[in-house]
């Protein structure tokens, strides 16, 4: 329930038409006009305001008694929240109706107090011989719930009740859960400052506005001279206490971020952290991290989520199984039809052939399948695996929405053991496909526009947050179409604002390099093995210093695009990444639209077994993903085929459905923690830096190592001299006129076309030759 502020602007600018009124203004007429309103309540209680504000005061007494006091107060408290609501960038214009509502619920606890201390009369509400009517109890608004209670549950048991309503409504509007009231109460005598914890943030009365909304509605700051770059949500909180920077061999510590150089920290938070050290002040915006005690995180809860809302169709069941039975055997092939499972998307069909048939034949046999059902698309899984059985796979009549509430929500995603979950899908059968992205350990993502496969990666983000708060978990994003996961700017799991510009990307992987190698030296240091053993080993030594290991997961979506501006670069890293960073908890998530060799090269996929196809064009693409085909047969819209270490054979699924508002709304629930808690954000400016030291990267390639290769290699450069003298240029063209080998041939056309000298190849004709403009023959 959201109660909406009503807009004046609209009205005036008819009134007066050159009046156009911004946020800004309407936020100080707001002010200007609640502490009159304010003011003049206050004098109508006391008879102050002439004959109308007789009139108010007789009536605000009826309504509320003694309890009127507290309508004026509300105005000048409003007037605050509106103050602090201007001091922020973006702001919405709704009210939360949470916390509306726990006002007055406390407010009409308090009225029925007042008529319950003032012994008004279980009669008529303006009658009373005790202490002059209802208008020096509670007034009527306290009188409707009064007399229910205490002539039900009397004086005493009424008091109760009462004081248990306020209790709710106080629970209602400070958002604080019995636990976090009991915990921070018992800490209140030792911690003081915990009092303002029992106070909500006020502008939790206004939601934080999404990014889609911010081009809409104009921010409170002039938007002439807003920094256009997106930058990460900064939080003000009294005497910030800096984030410890790892004292490492490789590194350079900016002079803002240095402490305690004889601390070998290892995360950018840590719970156990002595206060005594932690005294520097965070680089101007730069969003730092308190570091102390545990932080108490609330998760994002699954009622911000949809629910599914129809059901699935598979169409004529008995009919369809005549018909494959009839098409097999019109070709010779005599089969027994077994059972049918219903699944969201497709529904398989299962057979079982007499002795001597060859499988293969089956499946060769698909375009007619589909023909003979009248099928957009018919699969043949033979054999299904660990059953002795053929599946036959036909898209449903009405296909079932798969939300991901209904995923999440069960006892196999809340009970899972592994670390890192994620809720891949439905199986054909119905059945929730839960996998640990820790033992994937990294996942490749591919299929056509279209297909899913953005969708997707929300999902799998969604349940990260659902499971994970940022001490445990920092997220790297790139999104090279900046419009997929621009939605997860400000959240305080990010390490940088979500990364859309090329170089900082590979500024971002270099980075993960060397943290990979500075989290090996920690776990060489102290004999473990895994993030795993080394987190339980400091979890149980509790030495001074040291810290847990959180996981870092890197998300790269349309790895194409990147492959294309920096291949010789992003390739080597993303292999390096993907051979050793496992066990320091370091996971590659790459998502990209093009499955081809150029993109998905032979070495990435070697050190990327889990591997998510949805559907493509071709049976080639279903190759390059999945090393076999099938994924040009899926149906699109979340249809997807998964293959891991852990399976035969690829399982098809299909992938929850969630909405742009759901995020948004997952989001913005996590954004309103930031602040809220000591812990701030994970956010490390020096991710997205050139980095001060070298990354070693067997076989990486700059641009400007490639330069200085082509500078003192005379032999290219006459090869450059051949091609533009003649126009055109081919490998055995240099291979005839230089006496050089193949190898060495291609090498200075792929480094000419790199230059733009020379045109892509063209079949086996000559490569075209574009000279340099100041190049005489």
């Amino acid at each position: 329930m959201k109660i909406k502020i009503p807009k004046i602007s609209p009205i005036l600018t008819k009134l007066i038409p050159s009046l156009e009124l911004d946020l800004q203004s309407k936020f100080t007429l707001g002010i200007v006009f609640m502490t009159a309103l304010g003011i003049e309540l206050y004098f109508s209680l006391i008879n102050w305001a002439g004959p109308f504000g007789a009139i108010v005061g007789q009536f605000l007494r009826s309504a509320f008694g003694r309890g009127a006091v507290f309508v004026p107060l509300l105005c000048f408290v409003s007037v605050v929240m509106m103050i602090r609501v201007q001091r922020r960038k973006y702001f919405a214009e709704e009210i939360n109706a949470r916390l509306t509502w726990g006002i007055i619920i406390m407010i009409w606890a308090v009225c029925g107090y007042l008529n319950l201390f003032n012994w008004v009369e279980l009669g008529t509400p303006g009658i009373s011989t005790y202490s002059g009517g209802i208008e020096y109890g509670g007034g009527v608004f306290g009188y409707l719930l009064y007399p229910v209670i205490t002539g039900l549950l009397g004086s005493f048991g009424g008091f109760v009740a009462l004081f248990f309503v306020w209790l709710f409504g106080f629970f209602l509007f400070s958002s604080m859960t019995p636990h976090d009231f009991v915990s921070k109460l018992q800490r209140l005598p030792s911690e003081p400052n915990l009092i303002w914890d029992f106070v909500p943030d006020i502008f939790e009365f206004w939601r934080k506005q999404t990014n889609d909304n911010l081009d809409s509605k104009k921010p409170v700051e002039d938007t002439k001279k807003a920094d256009p770059t997106p930058v990460p949500l900064h939080i003000t909180i009294p005497e910030p206490r800096a984030r410890v920077v790892p004292n490492t061999t490789d590194e350079v510590v900016p002079e803002h971020s240095k402490v305690n150089q004889n601390t070998n920290r290892t995360e950018p938070f840590f719970a156990d952290i002595k206060p005594d050290i932690l005294d520097n002040q965070p680089a101007e915006g730069e969003i730092r991290m308190l570091t102390g005690e545990k932080i108490i995180w609330n998760f994002p809860s699954f009622d911000l989520l949809k629910d599914t809302v129809n059901g699935v169709d598979p169409g004529d069941v008995d009919g369809n199984k005549l018909k494959i039975a009839d098409a097999l055997k019109s070709f010779g092939i005599d089969v027994e039809m077994k059972d049918v499972t219903v699944g969201p998307t497709v529904s398989q069909y299962t057979m079982s052939p007499v002795a001597g048939v060859k499988l293969s034949t089956i499946e060769g046999l698909q375009s007619n399948l589909a023909y003979t059902l009248a099928a957009s698309s018919v699969r043949v899984e033979a054999p299904i695996p660990g059953k002795s059985l053929v599946g036959i796979e036909i898209p449903n009549k009405i296909k079932a929405t798969v939300r991901l509430k209904s995923l999440i929500q069960t006892n196999d995603f809340k009970d899972f053991k592994g670390d890192l979950p994620l809720a891949i899908g439905l199986d054909v059968s119905g059945k929730n496909l839960i996998y640990s992205l820790a033992k994937m350990p990294h996942l490749l993502v591919a299929g056509s526009t279209g297909s899913g496969k953005s969708v997707w990666i929300n999902n799998m983000l969604l349940c990260l947050l659902y499971r994970y708060s940022p001490q445990d978990l920092q997220l790297l994003l790139v999104d090279m179409k900046r419009v997929e996961l621009k939605l997860y700017d400000g959240i305080p799991h990010l390490l940088a604002p979500v990364i859309t510009d090329a170089e900082k990307a590979i500024n971002s992987l270099k980075w993960s390099v060397l943290e990979m190698e500075r989290r090996y030296r920690l776990l060489e240091d102290h004999g473990k093995r895994n993030i795993v053993d080394y987190n339980k080993y400091v979890a149980d030594t509790k030495l001074p210093g040291i810290g847990q290991l959180t996981y870092i997961v890197f998300v790269i979506d349309e790895l194409g695009d990147l492959m294309m501006l920096a291949k010789n670069e992003v390739e080597p890293i993303i292999v390096r990444l993907t051979q050793m960073s496992r066990a320091v908890g370091i996971h590659l998530v790459l998502g990209t639209q093009r499955p081809d060799t150029q993109v998905v090269t032979g070495l990435i996929k070697a050190n990327v077994p889990t591997r998510i196809a949805f559907a493509v064009a071709s049976g080639i693409d279903s190759r390059v993903i999945l090393d076999q085909i099938g994924a040009e047969k899926l149906l699109g819209q979340g249809d997807g085929m998964m293959m891991s270490p852990s399976t035969m054979k690829a399982v098809r699924f299909q992938g929850a459905f969630v909405e742009e508002d759901e995020v948004k709304k997952c989001v913005d629930y996590v954004r309103t923690q930031v602040g809220n808690n000591d812990f701030l954000s994970n956010f490390n400016a020096m991710v997205t830096q050139p980095p001060t030291v070298k990354v070693n990267v067997p076989g990486m390639r700059t641009k400007d190592d490639n330069m200085d290769e082509q500078l003192v290699d005379d032999v290219y450069n006459k090869a450059k001299e051949i091609a533009f003298t003649k126009g055109m240029v081919s490998t055995s063209m240099l291979q005839t006129a230089l006496g050089i080998g193949y190898p060495r041939a291609r090498k200075f056309i792929q480094n000419m076309e790199e230059e733009g000298v020379v045109g892509p190849s063209n079949g086996s004709k000559p490569r075209e030759v574009f000279p340099p403009e100041d190049w005489e023959i």
